[in-house]
């Protein structure tokens, strides 16, 4: 699976953000009355930020 990233950089700090949309059901994610697609979409799209600190 491959993941778009964008990446920013300012002094020390870099910055990492990206988005990925998947169908829950070709993960299994979610049991019980969660895996009811009525109750959550099964496309959902996972959204990250993260920073990096260089000391």
């Amino acid at each position: 699976m491959t993941v778009p990233v964008t990446i920013t950089q300012q002094g020390n700090t870099q910055v990492f953000d990206g988005s990925l949309p998947i169908k829950r059901s070709q993960f299994n994610v979610g049991t019980g009355e969660w895996k009811d697609t009525s109750v959550i979409a099964d496309d959902v799209v996972l959204k990250f930020h993260l920073v990096d600190v260089r000391r």
